[in-house]
């Protein structure tokens, strides 16, 4: 196989070409080896169900066979072997079938008589494809297993640095502050920070700090004495109580009032609490996570925070990067919420084409993880198809321009830094490797033997 084909099937990959007609065969079969193609041949449905898998990448077959047809190839192989794309060839005409081999599965088709070059054509892009739902297929397993962490997902260096950290600081008793964008997702932090610590079978209680009434804010986390305040007809708990044994989430810590800052980092450092309206200290075993998306130093400097309380908050800082910086997460969290939403919306939607997949790389997510979710809610609740298209998107997002968005985070290790250089640098030749080495400045050899170090498919 040449280097193209190499670059578009991946070595090993056969074609096989399935046609009755000897002679047909050997024309169909000489065009694509001049290619460069690895071709094996069958003249049946049986003779070529005999060769499967044996490396086969793609099929080419015929719709007509002496024991059977195309479509019956076909639909073995979707049972079978799904990594196998299959293009079908048809009489002049013959639409109706080659939409509903479409419908079955089939990667393309082609109708008789055969044009060489749209041959041609159309197997490189049946790799292509193939190497798009293996792809796809690899990305619904990460989701489902390695690569999230409770209701977080993410492969990127800078995700994994979260992970570890949750993993490092939830089985402890220190209070977190958790930093980033608004829309990155601090509260599953939050989740995963109490599901992972001894206190996950007690109380999870979150408390969104400018939704609530500055005039009720220190009732609400402390409780209050019957006649504390006008309306205060009984005694009330508050969310310090009733999240005894377990954690208090804290959200937008940066918009409480300095009197509620007091008592809240008296009630860190004694563990007691006192209502509002009571002389009478409680004690509590609450531990407490804290997240703002503003700059707390800057709130201290502009006297709107107390600079103890912002210490003893920063006990344990974990850092959420926004969305455009981990541009590489964005496939994973879109198939993720793909699944999710589809399911709840009852919509047949299951794939996002490589085009709109791109597009939705290519925009900088202002609002972060919040906005590539509800964007992808409206997408699917009005799509009434499997994949979503480009032409699906909101326009706003099919306008945007690329992101300028770092190619390398700090904390990445050096292998890292390669392995993403070396990605790119593949993504932007489209897989041609000889071209790719040139860009970096290494030969082939040590191309291809970092492609199996660092297990790219590209």
């Amino acid at each position: 196989m040449n280097a193209a084909a190499n670059d578009r099937a991946g070595e090993g990959w056969k074609v096989l070409l399935v046609e009755d007609d000897v002679a047909g065969r050997e024309v169909f079969g000489e065009i694509l080896q001049e290619e460069g193609f690895d071709i094996v041949t069958a003249g049946s449905v049986k003779e070529a169900r005999s060769l499967l898998p044996d490396r086969i990448g793609v099929i080419v077959t015929d719709l007509v066979l002496p024991d059977g047809s195309g479509l019956d190839l076909l639909r073995y192989c979707n049972e079978q072997a799904p990594h196998i794309g299959v293009v079908l060839i048809t009489a002049h005409g013959s639409v109706d079938t080659a939409v509903a081999a479409l419908k079955q599965g089939a990667i393309d088709y082609l109708t008789k008589p055969v044009n060489p070059d749209e041959l041609i054509h159309r197997v490189k892009r049946a790799f292509r494809d193939r190497a798009t739902a293996l792809e796809i297929a690899a990305l619904r397993q990460q989701v489902a297993e390695e690569h999230r962490f409770g209701m977080l997902v993410g492969r990127s260096p800078a995700m994994r640095r979260v992970f570890e950290q949750i993993k490092l600081v939830a089985p402890t008793r220190a209070t977190v502050l958790i930093t980033g964008e608004s829309g990155t997702g601090k509260e599953l932090v939050a989740r995963a920070i109490h599901a992972n610590s001894d206190r996950a079978t007690r109380p999870f209680i979150p408390v969104n700090c400018p939704a609530i009434p500055e005039t009720l804010l220190e009732s609400e986390l402390f409780g209050h004495e019957k006649g504390a305040f006008t309306g205060a007809v009984s005694r009330k708990q508050g969310l310090f109580q009733a999240a005894e044994g377990g954690t208090l989430f804290v959200d937008e810590v940066s918009e409480l009032p300095l009197g509620a800052q007091a008592k809240l980092l008296r009630a860190i450092e004694t563990r007691r609490i006192m209502p509002v309206g009571s002389t009478r200290e409680i004690p509590v075993d609450v531990r407490l996570v804290a997240a703002t998306n503003r700059n707390l130093q800057e709130r201290v400097a502009e006297g709107k925070f107390r600079e103890d309380l912002y210490y003893r908050l920063k006990v344990a800082e974990i850092f959420l990067p926004p969305l455009r910086e981990r541009v590489e997460d964005i496939p994973l969290l879109a198939y993720h919420f793909l699944q999710e939403i589809a399911k709840d919306a009852n919509r047949p939607v299951r794939d996002i084409s490589p085009e709109a997949m791109e597009v939705l790389k290519r925009y900088p997510w202002p609002g972060n993880v919040r906005e590539l979710r509800n964007t992808l809610e409206g997408v699917i609740v009005f799509c009434n198809k499997e994949v979503i298209d480009v032409q699906d998107l909101p326009p706003h997002i099919r306008s945007s321009q690329p992101s300028n968005a770092s190619l390398f985070q700090p904390g990445m290790t050096i292998e890292e830094m390669e392995k993403e250089a070396i990605r790119r640098t593949l993504e932007h030749t489209g897989g041609k490797r000889s071209e790719a080495a040139k860009l970096l400045g290494i030969s082939v050899r040590t191309l291809q033997r970092k492609i199996k170090e660092y297990d790219l498919r590209i």
